[in-house]
């Protein structure tokens, strides 16, 4: 599923952990914007709060310019195109694909075991390319700091699945007032939602990790894996209102398991 490489990314003098005490920081003011909608093109009555997207890019872009200049800090702004730099087919394929099939997984299982559904079900695929261009434009403050900035050191330091579980649980917590205080997953314990979302959201970066060091150290897509989750959370029915996230966690533990294998699997055959 996913080519190693051996292409390097700019991380020289990198400061993780203190990205991560910035990102907190600077967001607290965000939170309080949890129920003040923004009406229109492009956020359709979402939380003022949504507008925190540009502080991980923000925190990443000082701190790049402090450390390496700001040269070093404009090369991380044009990583958003890197394109050239995804190693094959499949580590593409597994950016775009992996997000439907982990929702597909899931509403299978929310459906057999009768969990929470709305009365009437409602696809909405023809929103999907507007929701991915959306959540795309979205994705990329976000990624700039979490991929482009924190995951290289990390990674370095202490190998692809661990980096993804330190980025993982930051990159939850900085979410959670929001889901604590946040609508949706209707007919759902919200406490264990919000539990659920946090483990997959974690998940989701240890993946996103091997797909980031095996796939060409791309930041393009770190950017398109998490544009294609949020659009398939909103496609999830009706609107994302009945998105099941414990599921989904589940799933993604399924598929994280599956990955790992696969990754190892490639590892050892490499090494023969």
């Amino acid at each position: 599923m996913i080519s190693p490489t051996g292409a390097r990314g700019d991380d020289r003098g990198a400061h993780p952990w203190r990205y991560f005490v910035w990102v907190q920081l600077l967001s607290i003011p965000f939170y309080w914007g949890g129920r003040w909608a923004i009406q229109g093109f492009p956020f359709y009555g979402w939380p003022a709060a949504v507008a925190m997207i540009v502080v991980p890019a923000a925190a990443a872009t000082v701190l790049t310019a402090q450390e390496q200049g700001d040269r070093a800090a404009l090369r991380l702004w044009i990583r958003i195109g890197d394109v050239r730099r995804i190693s094959g087919v499949g580590s593409a394929l597994t950016a775009f694909l992996l997000p439907p099939v982990v929702t597909f997984m899931a509403f299978g299982v929310v459906r057999y075991f009768h969990l929470p559904l709305p009365d009437a079900v409602v696809f909405a695929p023809a929103a999907a390319p507007g929701l991915f261009v959306t959540f795309f434009l979205g994705a990329i403050p976000e990624e700039i700091g979490w991929t482009g900035y924190a995951t290289e050191p990390l990674q370095k330091r202490y190998g692809v699945v661990r980096a993804g579980l330190i980025i993982g649980a930051f990159w939850a917590l900085w979410h959670v007032p929001l889901w604590w205080s946040g609508d949706g997953w209707e007919g759902q314990v919200h406490a264990l939602a919000v539990a659920g979302q946090a483990a997959s959201v974690v998940l989701l970066r240890v993946i996103m990790g091997w797909l980031y060091a095996y796939g060409g150290r791309s930041l393009f897509l770190a950017i398109v894996l998490h544009a294609m989750d949020n659009t398939c959370w909103k496609l999830f029915p009706n609107n994302g209102s009945h998105y099941n996230p414990t599921v989904t966690a589940i799933v993604l533990g399924f598929m994280t398991f599956l990955i790992g294998a696969s990754v190892r699997a490639q590892r050892l055959f490499g090494r023969a």
